[in-house]
């Protein structure tokens, strides 16, 4: 009888383990649940803010930048993220900045530099494995400080608050896919030479029967706070808003896709090289 119960119960594991093993299979990746509308619903720019009348250190800056690109190192680093590349101003001849050929970039007085971030913005800035922040931002500003010799920083900021942050000088600048826009330069602050395109899109369920911003009516859509994707709807995009449930704003862009995932809100509207990377699950 011990016998019998021992093999029944041997079975009742196996069976268990069979389950489990099928639910792990079932499991869909975020490429087969999660869909990215990319209609470029707002077309933009990203640069780097500084405080105002910081107008020497925006200099030093861009000729550092522009030395990584002439040297090869800028393309070096890009080559990492292959899913930006295309939209880099200064690789696809694109750029239509000027920069001031007087800035000697070996007469940089030494100094600590210090660069706020979006600490959840892949790729462009964020907290890799070894529990450092990196991405594409991050590399390209510590390798300019290095052409600089200036000592090399990171702040992440909180995005809302991120002008509020660099007043306050708990940074020196805020580079972090950060969109140049008209009202940032009116208030005074320093900007410097745009170095890529960005759109905004829409990232929804894959079943949700979402096709385009018109499936919007009446539905729940998430954006996070500070963003130019935030301004876009509350200003130019208004109509679109307006046809919408309700427009949930997050702190970040990570609680926007959980929010999603969750299925309390119907869809996100995000920066396309953020919704790509998070759909590839990166």
């Amino acid at each position: 009888m011990k016998k019998i119960i021992a093999v029944l119960l041997s079975i009742a594991m196996l069976l268990c383990f069979a389950g489990c093993a099928a639910k792990k299979t079932e499991s869909k990746s975020k490429a087969e649940t999660l869909t990215i509308i990319n209609e470029e619903l707002g077309a933009e720019q990203y640069g780097i803010a500084f405080r105002n009348g910081d107008d020497e250190t925006c200099k030093y800056i861009d000729a550092a930048v522009q030395e990584l690109v002439k040297n090869g190192k800028y393309k070096e680093i890009a080559d990492k993220y292959p899913d930006i590349v295309d939209n880099l101003l200064f690789l696809n001849g694109e750029s239509k900045a000027t920069f001031d050929e007087t800035v000697d970039v070996k007469k940089a007085e030494k100094r600590t530099f210090t660069m706020g971030i979006d600490p959840e913005y892949n790729p462009f800035s964020y907290m890799g494995d070894n529990g450092e922040y990196t991405g594409f931002d991050v590399e390209i500003c510590k390798a300019a400080c290095e052409v600089l010799g200036w000592e090399f920083k990171v702040f992440g900021v909180n995005w809302d608050q991120k002008l509020v942050q660099l007043d306050a000088k708990e940074c020196d600048c805020v580079w972090s896919g950060m969109t140049i826009l008209d009202s940032m330069t009116e208030a005074g602050y320093v900007i410097s030479a745009p170095y890529y395109y960005n759109t905004q899109v829409l990232v929804v369920k894959t079943d949700g029967g979402i096709k385009s911003s018109k499936d919007l009516k009446d539905k729940v859509v998430a954006v996070q706070l500070g963003t130019s994707g935030e301004s876009l709807l509350n200003e130019d995009l208004k109509d679109l808003k307006d046809t919408f449930k309700e427009l949930v704003t997050c702190d970040s862009f990570l609680k926007c896709f959980t929010e999603l995932e969750g299925n309390a809100v119907d869809a996100v509207f995000v920066d396309y090289p953020v919704a790509k990377a998070y759909v590839a699950g990166k």
